[in-house]
């Protein structure tokens, strides 16, 4: 060990720095944020992916008269991010080229929801996490290089590496299905956190660049595992797992709203078990992304209504016309500023606008949706309630969209508005399809662009009903990320 030590680590020999040799990661790196690549006899791979005709040779390197001191840390983390190389596949190097981007380029982008208060979402990624992340399987952590290259893509989508991005996005994708699909297979992991991670994780990437056909099979494989372990009371007791059942819950419920009456499936055990969610962890700060824990239960009753007049041939009976006006009283009862007082009173106005944002937008949907499914008939006096609630969305949307704090929260508000907008409302029209886009570019998901596609071919299709909107089951997602740092 004694000629180790003597030995500068690679990083602080990159950078000229004087190492201070401890083992086995110097403290200069990590009070840098960058993860040492140690002191073995052969110098590590280091991976910097260059746009095609950007390629240098050793010889040249060398010639070029580069002073790295002089280069500040701004630019050290300035990351050309080009098709990486197939061979790395699963290597070290990928990982961490992929930690290098999200830190410089995803991580800018999330930290404004922090101004709202303490989000266990949004963090950087650090030595010891980059470390730990090198121990879990594939299917999990993959799921970083994926949305490293869905953001580069989404942000820069009419460049010529964005074809190439797409082909490195879709192989790490299959890797990322082989090795959830081995683990899958032995009796001893199948039923594990980790794969429940990996489903969600999985269904999150697919959302990342529009491959979600098949998102409903994967929430239904996690539903089933989480059912196999006793239900979610017997899960939620394992570490780690309430993140994922709060994200599990909000992609059940949000997608359900995004997909046609006849094909959702809300069992009674379903139903049980969102409840106990919600009364569980709902009073989490951002335990539903910014959606009001009061409005998202009667989302999940929304669908629930929807499902059962479905099925019900056309024959509505007169409880669930009942059950219908009673969700629609309460959403339009709940109280913006009641709710508001029992967040951080330093960012109050910024709460107050998601809570009036998101009253307009589920009372919007309590009435399209279910006027879809003939519960609540087409009557003057809901064309009139819509167009309040319409025009209203549209200018508080008009506020949120310009808040860094806040626009990440938008994307099912702007559908909603989006569907208003069939009713003939030029301004609401142009408002979400400049929105989408910008939302798209901003976050590095592709997500609201496939929701302004879906809604363009709406207003040209001459309908005008929730359900024709919607033909298939989407799912409008914009995690950036399953949260796995306490799984065992």
């Amino acid at each position: 060990m004694e000629p180790d030590r003597k030995r500068h680590c690679w990083e602080c020999l990159r950078r000229s720095l004087v190492c201070d040799f401890t083992h086995p990661a110097c403290e200069r790196c990590i009070a840098s944020g960058i993860a040492c690549p140690g002191y073995k006899e052969t110098q590590p791979l280091r991976l910097k992916w260059l746009q095609p005709g950007k390629v240098e040779s050793r010889k040249a390197r060398r010639t070029r008269k580069l002073d790295e001191k002089a280069i500040t840390t701004t630019e050290k983390t300035t990351i050309s991010f080009a098709k990486p190389h197939y061979e790395l596949k699963t290597d070290v190097h990928t990982l961490f080229q992929a930690s290098e981007y999200f830190n410089a380029r995803i991580f800018p982008g999330i930290l404004p929801i922090l101004e709202l208060g303490s989000n266990c979402g949004v963090y950087q990624i650090s030595p010891r996490m980059f470390q730990n992340g090198m121990t879990r399987p594939d299917y999990v952590r993959l799921g970083l290089v994926c949305a490293s290259i869905s953001h580069r893509m989404n942000q820069t989508r009419d460049e010529p590496q964005s074809k190439s991005l797409a082909m490195t996005f879709f192989h790490y994708r299959g890797l990322i299905i082989r090795s959830l699909n081995d683990d899958i297979g032995i009796d001893h992991k199948r039923m594990s956190n980790l794969v429940v991670a990996g489903i969600l994780t999985l269904i999150i990437v697919d959302s990342q660049q529009g491959a979600s056909s098949f998102w409903r099979y994967h929430l239904q494989g996690a539903w089933k595992i989480i059912a196999l372990r006793g239900g979610m009371c017997s899960f939620a007791k394992s570490t780690g797992a309430i993140p994922l059942l709060l994200l599990l819950a909000r992609i059940a419920v949000m997608g359900n709203t995004s997909s046609p009456a006849s094909d959702l499936a809300l069992t009674p055990v379903h139903l049980e078990e969102l409840g106990f969610v919600i009364e569980q962890y709902g009073n989490r700060l951002f335990a539903f992304q910014g959606l009001p824990t009061p409005l998202f239960s009667e989302i999940i009753k929304i669908n629930y209504v929807r499902m059962r007049a479905a099925k019900s041939m056309s024959v509505v009976t007169d409880d669930l016309i009942y059950e219908a006006y009673e969700i629609l009283h309460r959403i339009e009862s709940f109280s913006p500023e009641q709710w508001t007082e029992s967040k951080p009173s330093s960012k109050s106005e910024e709460w107050l606008l998601l809570g009036k944002v998101h009253r307009a937008a589920v009372a919007l949907f309590c009435i399209h949706s279910l006027q879809s499914v003939s519960v609540l008939s087409h009557i003057p006096l809901h064309r009139e309630i819509c167009g309040a609630h319409g025009w209203n969305l549209y200018i508080l949307l008009k506020q949120a969209v310009s808040s860094p704090s806040t626009k990440r929260f938008m994307l099912w508000p702007l559908v909603v508005l989006g569907v208003e907008a069939v009713n003939g409302a030029v301004a609401l029209r142009s408002f979400v399809q400049w929105q989408l886009p910008e939302l798209c570019r901003d976050t590095g998901m592709l997500a609201p662009l496939i929701a302004r596609d879906i809604l363009e071919k709406f207003w040209n299709s001459g309908e005008t009903d929730w359900d024709s909107c919607f033909d298939r089951p989407y799912a409008f997602m914009m995690e950036p990320a399953v949260e796995v740092s306490k799984l065992s």
